[in-house]
């Protein structure tokens, strides 16, 4: 009996070895195709996620201002004081609205509706107390494309090298839907190491982005069915092409 229960054991022990080999190799094998993948320049597309560097926005003058939890990029004509305005009401004395055209001609593309898999909506309970008890997160989930195209753009922008007592600066996306801006996330410093890309190949992981806060459902719904609609359009060009 002991012999019997000794050889299952040890089969056990053998399948699992086998099956965290599989597994680990299967994050390795993803993370060195990702990491050295070859990525050409995008254009705006129906669903586009946008980056917003922020040391060439500095030097624009530009900034991202959150009125009503909708982004807007604005131009700033003169300095302010010490309030962030990026919080509060947009002041036409000290910014500038630019043109969506200029901003969609200017900002550089990370991902459209093409290397993103899925979209969906999460509703949480707020932690701390607010008028709203509740509020949205935003899930995309990446195709491995998607995922090495946010990773070298996290290296490029959150990774850079700063000097001497340079302030760090938070790194934005901008969503767009159409030419309407949605959402403007600040990029995670984890999104620019090699463990988060290889951790985006393990079965376990199934949203590579979450966008949140969101207290405004309609936002975060219009969000998801934005990217529904792009990429149908998508595949339905495909197919006409195809023909």
């Amino acid at each position: 009996m002991r012999t019997g229960q000794r050889s299952t054991v040890r089969i056990a022990l053998i399948v699992v070895g086998v099956l965290l080999l599989l597994y680990l190799g299967n994050i390795g094998v993803g993370y060195f195709q990702a990491s050295r993948m070859q990525l050409s320049r995008l254009t705006p597309s129906q669903f586009t996620v946008f980056g917003f560097p922020a040391r060439a926005m500095e030097e624009r003058r530009w900034k991202i201002i959150i009125t009503h939890e909708v982004p807007k990029v604005v131009e700033q004509l003169r300095e302010v004081g010490l309030e962030r305005p990026e919080l509060g009401a947009e002041d036409q004395q000290n910014f500038k609205r630019v043109p969506i055209e200029e901003v969609i001609r200017t900002l550089p593309v990370v991902l459209t509706e093409q290397h993103i898999e899925k979209v969906w909506v999460e509703e949480r309970a707020a932690e701390t107390l607010r008028a709203q008890g509740k509020f949205y997160v935003v899930h995309l989930r990446l195709t491995s494309e998607g995922r090495a195209r946010l990773w070298n753009y996290a290296r490029e922008q959150v990774a850079q090298f700063r000097a001497l007592g340079e302030k760090p600066r938070d790194e934005r996306l901008l969503l767009m839907v159409g030419e309407q801006p949605w959402a403007s996330p600040i990029i995670s410093p984890e999104v620019s190491s090699s463990w988060w890309l290889m951790s985006r190949f393990s079965m376990l992981q199934s949203s590579d982005v979450q966008i949140f806060p969101i207290y405004d459902e309609e936002i975060a719904n219009t969000i998801a069915q934005g990217f529904d609609e792009a990429k149908q359009k998508a595949l339905a060009k495909a197919a006409e092409g195809a023909r």
